[in-house]
């Protein structure tokens, strides 16, 4: 009874997830999301049961893009929002009633995923022809680049002013079988992209600091100083407005309007925006250096 009872202690303060700037769209769901917390913590529910039934929510709204139809893509786009709020709930949950798992982590990462790539799959069904599939497949690797990028800076951006608590921390939250096949797939296929993107992070930030004399031809300047404004706060907080949060709404918004295309089209256009975004940082970068 004890355990049982364990599971209804929360504290609704921990819930939602530190981060140095939200999306603008979670400002606006986390009072929804802690309140769904509340509850579902009251009734005992497994964060990874979160994670399991949104995933299953993300592949009901993949197969309704791809039965197509303005009633479908309707039920899709009310899915997608759904599967938003209890995404935003399961790692709530866990933080809440102190039941973060190395798992969970895994769990949710790698089931997303695969979502992602049922719902681009499902889209490439409604695109131009025989360009649909390659353009659909560009979009999904685009925003999974995205994505991974905007970890990773924020990654960084904690590691350097707060630190970042190790995943072997956590209880594995799983028998180790079934960590063992999710943390393989993670490091099978995500890992690898997440440490490319902040090696190539790493040497633009080396590349721009010895190219305009920076602490490495300034001993007295402590590398802190420059590692610090590569990884500033301007370039996070522009990046975290396309989570995944935000994309889901996007997608809901041409599913809505029967252009379920176009929002392929609006992840190219996101990406430029990233592209766009990392050149400003670079000229910020040099400004900071000339000024060391």
């Amino acid at each position: 009874m004890r355990a049982t009872q364990a599971t209804w202690q929360i504290d609704a303060a921990a819930a939602p997830k530190p981060r140095p700037r939200s999306e603008l769209l979670l400002r606006l769901l986390q009072p929804v999301a802690t309140a769904g917390v509340r509850v579902l913590a009251r009734l005992g529910v497994d964060p990874q049961a979160v994670v399991w039934a949104h995933s299953a929510v993300g592949l009901g709204a993949a197969i309704a893009i791809a039965v197509g139809g303005q009633p479908a893509w309707w039920t899709a786009a009310a899915l997608l929002q759904v599967k938003t709020l209890l995404d935003n709930m399961d790692g709530g949950l866990a933080r809440a009633t102190g039941r973060v798992t190395q798992m969970g982590r895994y769990l949710d990462t790698v089931l997303d995923t695969l979502v992602n790539a049922a719902l681009f799959a499902a889209l490439a069904l409604h695109g131009p022809g025989l360009w649909a599939w390659p353009l659909a497949a560009g979009a999904y690797l685009l925003l999974m680049a995205m994505l991974s990028l905007d970890f990773n800076l924020e990654r960084r951006y904690r590691a350097l002013r707060v630190g970042v608590a190790d995943d072997a921390d956590h209880p594995p939250g799983a028998p180790e079988r079934w960590l063992a096949a999710f943390r393989g797939f993670y490091d099978a296929v995500l890992r690898p992209q997440d440490e490319l993107v902040a090696r190539l992070d790493a040497a633009a930030f080396e590349r721009l600091r010895l190219a305009s004399g920076g602490a490495g031809a300034a001993p007295e300047t402590p590398p802190l100083v420059d590692r610090l404004a590569w990884n500033d706060l301007w370039s996070t907080a522009t990046l975290v407005n396309l989570g995944l949060s935000t994309q889901l709404l996007v997608l809901g918004v041409c599913l809505v309007v029967g252009q379920p295309f176009a929002y392929v089209v609006a992840v190219y256009a996101m990406a430029a925006y990233v592209v766009a975004v990392q050149a400003l940082r670079a000229r910020r970068f040099r400004r900071h250096l000339a000024g060391a």
